[in-house]
């Protein structure tokens, strides 16, 4: 275990981010506009969580719809003879080749490309019984007609196009439905009326569908995103405030809590463990000297100094640095023996006295502040009571402090001074 999550919390703003969080959540709701578009954060979020299901299942139904799309070639042998061959080479030789082509194309371009490949493909898949219907003089032919309306139902319905690009569509489509009908030679006057008007009444009714399903999926989305930002901000707000409730408020150091719990589980175990208690050498004569908010910045210096001597996560050994209470610091290290917990508080000896702190109130003729560290082991293969062995630790800096301060001891009784640069 290692200090990193509580001491990266403490220079966080939780308040600040859990609202910024939270408002997030709250304001999620509103991010849609009358064409049931999202912003762009949110339509961001959706494609990353839903883009590759949305490819897949349109290409599914453009082949699907290729299938029901040639069927009406068997048709047009009734409907379309005199022009036959020309209907099946469209379908089969244009509307079927390039079909598949977009298919394949559109799980491989940006989300953007791929509504437009849809939307495209859509109006080609629509132009062409259109034109049938138009050029045939068959007998029959007028009852082509209906197809380009089921293409219509297809594109809004089946192959559910965004609600901004069924609209589009559906009004082009009724536009060359009404060219169509109104220019195709031999037609009966009241057909260039009433087909058109069947045809747009096709086209309400599946752009209609389209928008109940756009709004379902689209505010659906909306509620369950709102939903999830709102946990997200409440799974924050308890990481950080219990971050906060592990962190001492003036350093940045997990606090006495946190170093109680860590202790106890790592005292139990039979690893190795080095505690070395620590206190600023002289503390109160700096605070009479220079007053209280000098003696803050003092702490908070060395509290920092002490954070560069703390490991990243996973590695070896695991050192643990918190305050322990006014000018008092702990470390515990584990897998370490007593040598090597002798050159780390020789290190930070040094360091403390290598930052310069001025110390105007000492008497001793040393000029900056320095510390006091008291060391004491548990050797592998033992357990501990954790008072015990902070016991063990506290004697040996008070041996520390009678040798004369700014060095340390341990507590086996084998005092030796830190070298001071």
């Amino acid at each position: 275990m290692t200090v990193g999550d509580p001491a990266a919390s403490a220079g966080a703003d939780p308040i600040r981010s859990d609202t910024a969080v939270t408002a997030s959540a709250s304001g999620v709701g509103s991010r849609l506009d009358w064409l049931l578009r999202f912003d762009d954060d949110v339509d961001a979020r959706y494609e990353a969580e839903h883009g590759a299901e949305r490819a897949a299942g349109l290409r599914q139904i453009v082949l699907i719809g290729l299938i029901f799309y040639n069927i009406y070639n068997f048709t047009s042998i009734t409907l379309l003879p005199d022009i036959f061959e020309l209907s099946v080479i469209a379908r089969l030789g244009v509307v079927t080749p390039v079909s598949l082509v977009l298919a394949w194309l559109i799980p491989r371009v940006a989300p953007v490309n791929r509504e437009r490949i849809a939307f495209h493909g859509m109006v080609g898949a629509l132009v062409m019984p259109l034109l049938l219907f138009w050029l045939t003089d068959a007998p029959l032919g007028t009852y082509t007609f209906g197809e380009a309306i089921l293409v219509v139902v297809y594109a809004n319905m089946l192959l559910a196009l965004r609600f901004r690009a069924a609209l589009a569509y559906t009004v082009m489509a009724c536009a060359l439905a009404v060219l169509a009908a109104g220019t195709k030679a031999g037609l009966d006057p009241a057909l260039r009326v009433a087909l058109p008007l069947q045809f747009a009444t096709g086209c309400a009714f599946s752009l209609y569908a389209n928008y109940r399903m756009e709004a379902l999926r689209t505010r659906e989305y909306l509620r369950t995103l709102s939903a999830r930002l709102a946990s997200e901000a409440e799974a924050e707000a308890r990481r950080r405030y219990q971050g906060l409730s592990h962190t001492d408020a003036l350093t940045g150091l997990p606090n006495r809590r946190f170093l109680d719990q860590t202790t106890e589980a790592w005292f139990a175990d039979e690893r190795a463990v080095a505690l070395l208690m620590i206190d600023i050498d002289h503390f109160k004569l700096f605070n009479d000297t220079l007053g209280h908010p000098e003696g803050d910045a003092c702490l908070s210096r060395v509290a920092a100094l002490f954070a560069t001597f703390v490991p990243g996560p996973g590695t070896a050994p695991d050192v643990l640095a918190a305050r322990f209470g006014g000018e008092e610091f702990t470390f515990v290290l584990r897998d370490v023996g007593a040598l090597e917990a002798a050159r780390f508080a020789a290190g930070l000896v040094r360091a403390v006295e290598g930052i310069r702190i001025a110390h105007p109130g000492r008497t001793d003729g040393i000029a900056v502040v320095t510390i006091s560290v008291g060391v004491a082991l548990k050797p592998e293969g033992d357990t501990c009571a954790r008072a015990a062995l902070f016991d063990e630790a506290d004697q040996a800096l008070y041996q520390a402090k009678r040798r004369g301060r700014n060095r340390y001891a341990l507590a086996d009784g084998g005092g030796k001074e830190a070298a001071v640069a």
